[in-house]
């Protein structure tokens, strides 16, 4: 009923963009299973319970209530209700898996943010060794490079940098917390007034430096490598050095930055840690880490465990955005012709077939997409 409502170039534009997402998903979805990742569905609802232990970021929960009054959520996350699974199903591990799905978050008012996001996601579970954040990143790699045009910066993080140092200041859990929040939300002046009773400490430089730790990694890593940081964030620096290492030599144009003054994604993260983001901006394509202690809110023994989400909305509006740039083909042709069409197609990234009875429907079609209408029963026609 919607789309009799709308304008046609409005109706046009949803039609594109629903066009484009599924392409995407399908793309993504082929991309898991050549890497090999089993795919895993999870509940639409959650009980409240498997996401307390985390308070889920800038935004609220969409809460129900069952019919034994118990309180039910609109998954607001993937990896936790996987997590669950994992441990309630007793799956054999180590195990690969691939998603995509639907998740809901209350967003801020007037923050842009949408409260519906399709997502799709990586989670290697069980699995200790760093070739499972090289997996994560290579896919990431290879599915910006395949999905959009603009170029992606991987941001590389440590969920542990940052509490390490802290705790090397003072054992006050609260003043932790303190300098922690106002470092990244960046509350400058909050933060300088935190660590002033520091000036005395041989770090308080390193300190005063803090809130611009990002940047290139041969920069961050020359800072770090003069300051007079404890010995506990040192394999954190070592685990960033080897990590850019490989990725320098394996993806060699792909951009790489450090960024040790941010906030971890989730809370659960215990490790490396890794966003991109495109040129265009808008926020996040893909974030995520290590989270070796999740498992603990459902079973007794710890998992290693690497994991990692594509927001699929947002690819789809720079996909969507960068097809503006050229015409659809729309191919015409007879039903004896199916054969040449679907051959024509295959050579063509950006073409579709016409279901049209005759040439004037199909013209009507291709002045509506606004493509170029390409006829096999008779050439090629600009109408």
């Amino acid at each position: 009923m919607l789309k009799h409502l709308l304008p046609l170039g409005t109706r046009d534009e949803f039609g594109r963009r629903a066009r484009t997402k599924q392409h995407l998903i399908a793309v993504i979805q082929a991309h898991f299973k050549q890497r090999g990742l089993a795919p895993i569905a999870t509940p639409l609802l959650e009980n409240e319970a498997v996401f307390e232990p985390y308070q889920m970021g800038s935004y609220q929960l969409y809460r129900l209530f069952s019919n034994n009054g118990r309180t039910l959520v609109l998954r607001p996350d993937m990896t936790l209700p996987v997590a669950r699974f994992i441990s309630a199903t007793n799956v054999p591990l180590p195990q690969k898996f691939g998603y995509v799905g639907d998740i809901f978050r209350v967003s801020r008012q007037l923050s842009g943010s949408y409260n519906q996001i399709t997502q799709a996601g990586v989670e290697l579970v069980g699995y200790a060794s760093l070739k499972a954040e090289f997996e994560c990143l290579t896919i990431a790699n290879q599915l910006s490079s395949e999905l959009i045009a603009d170029a992606v910066e991987i941001e590389l993080g440590d969920a542990q940098f940052a509490q390490r140092v802290v705790a090397s200041l003072t054992d006050d859990t609260t003043e932790q917390q303190a300098i922690l929040t106002a470092l990244f939300d960046k509350q400058v002046p909050r933060y300088t007034s935190l660590i002033g009773k520091y000036r005395t400490q041989p770090l308080y430089a390193f300190l005063q430096a803090w809130p611009r730790l990002f940047g290139r990694p041969e920069r961050i890593f020359q800072e770090l490598a003069a300051a007079p940081l404890p010995a506990t964030v040192q394999p954190s620096i070592k685990r960033l050095q080897t990590v850019v290492t490989w990725m320098r030599q394996t993806m060699p144009k792909q951009a790489i930055s450090v960024d040790l003054s941010s906030q971890a994604p989730q809370k659960y993260y215990t490790g490396l840690t890794f966003r991109g983001y495109s040129q265009a901006g808008a926020g996040y394509l893909f974030s995520g880490g290590r989270y070796d202690k999740l498992l603990t809110n459902f079973q007794a023994e710890a998992e290693p465990a690497v994991g990692m989400g594509l927001n699929v909305d947002l690819l789809t509006t720079l996909a969507t955005n960068q097809q503006t740039a050229y015409a659809e083909q729309l191919i015409y042709f007879e039903p004896a012709q199916w054969a040449q069409a679907e051959a024509y197609l295959a050579k063509q990234s950006h073409a579709i077939l016409s279901l049209a009875d005759d040439l004037a429907g199909a013209r009507i079609e291709a002045q509506r997409l606004n493509a170029q209408l390409i006829d096999l029963t008779g050439g090629v026609t600009n109408d």
